[in-house]
């Protein structure tokens, strides 16, 4: 399937807000899930209100700056279960290999 930058980036978005939807993780966790480096992750993380997605960070009581997890607070205009229908779709664009 040939894809445009964009639609790469639009797919990442979906994954990883599919990714912490399903279990507490953070950005190392996330790492070893995808193989996507580190800054990749952290820019598309920060980039998910572009599509409506609202997420934010969970800072772990007691724990260091980045001992916590990311959470999807509003999907906004985005249907999860589409991205459930269409996991192997985006896995095979992104690359990924679970």
């Amino acid at each position: 399937m040939d894809v445009s930058k964009q639609q790469r980036a639009f797919f990442r978005k979906l994954y990883l807000s599919h990714l912490i939807s399903q279990e507490q993780l953070n950005v190392t966790a996330l790492q070893k899930l995808t193989g996507m480096p580190r800054r990749t992750i952290q820019d598309t993380l920060k980039d998910l209100s572009d599509i409506g997605i609202q997420c934010s960070f969970i800072q772990q009581e007691g724990g260091r700056n980045n001992a916590g997890f990311y959470q999807v607070d509003c999907w906004g205009p985005i249907d999860p279960s589409w991205i459930n229908n269409n996991l192997a779709l985006l896995e095979d664009v992104l690359q990924i290999s679970r």
